[in-house]
């Protein structure tokens, strides 16, 4: 049997008016939207998100572990299936600087990966047959 898609949700203002607040103000942070959804990249990397009316963020392993005994637990966008290195913000920490701490430790550990690089999008090549160029010389005809 499938699973249930789940339903997803706008996030309401004032969790993206936290989220905004929060966010680091250097220059090489970029805002970009996710699934209609704010989200904070840093050398190509998702290090922050917002989903409904939940915040996520990007940890490494001991991060992740020190955010497990204060209550964060990882971030499921379906029941069971945990997304990677994220973890859920406490809903407790969801504003001010407590915030501005989860997603200031979600940055200092996407500043340890190495930079994306954008990749070139394949074109597909047609088949040998249908590659007629509009430069081609014409055959010249028997007289």
């Amino acid at each position: 049997m499938p699973r249930p898609m789940p339903k997803f949700t706008k996030t309401p203002a004032e969790v993206v008016a936290a989220f905004e607040a929060a966010s680091p103000s250097r220059r090489d942070i970029e805002r970009r939207t996710m699934f209609s959804y704010p989200a904070l990249f840093a050398k190509g990397n998702m290090f922050a998100f917002t989903f409904g009316s939940r915040i996520a963020v990007r940890l490494g392993e001991a991060g992740r572990a020190k955010a497990a005994k204060v209550g964060a637990g990882p971030f499921e966008v379906m029941p069971g299936r945990p997304m990677g290195e994220y973890v859920e913000v406490p809903a407790k920490d969801m504003k001010g600087a407590a915030l501005k701490k989860w997603i200031s430790d979600g940055l200092a550990y996407a500043d340890t990966m190495p930079a994306k690089t954008k990749t070139k999008t394949k074109t597909t090549k047609k088949a040998p047959s249908a590659q007629k160029s509009k430069t081609a010389k014409k055959k010249p005809t028997k007289k």
